[in-house]
């Protein structure tokens, strides 16, 4: 990623975050790539779901998210402006 950009125009941990949602993943995972703390990143994921961008499933006691259509499209944009795809 260029750092650079990411710094000057997003919220470095945030963008990380939202980059790191693949197909499904658990909180814990995002937290690793994203490297900072675990509540962060549950209150990013429910902003995201609250705006429609992440969606979650619960597995038994474990919730998994994926990127709804408006959070590929978002993805996409994202990573073709910061040529990292």
């Amino acid at each position: 990623m260029n750092e650079d950009i990411l710094k000057l125009f997003f919220k470095e941990k945030t963008l990380k975050i939202f980059l790191s949602i693949e197909k499904e993943v658990y909180a814990a995972k995002m937290r690793n790539k994203a490297v900072c703390m675990y509540s962060y990143v549950i209150t990013i994921l429910r902003k995201f779901e609250e705006v429609g961008l992440v969606k979650s499933e619960r597995q038994g006691r474990i919730k998994k998210y994926k990127l709804t259509e408006k959070g590929k499209e978002i993805d996409n944009k994202i990573r073709d402006l910061l040529d990292i795809k």
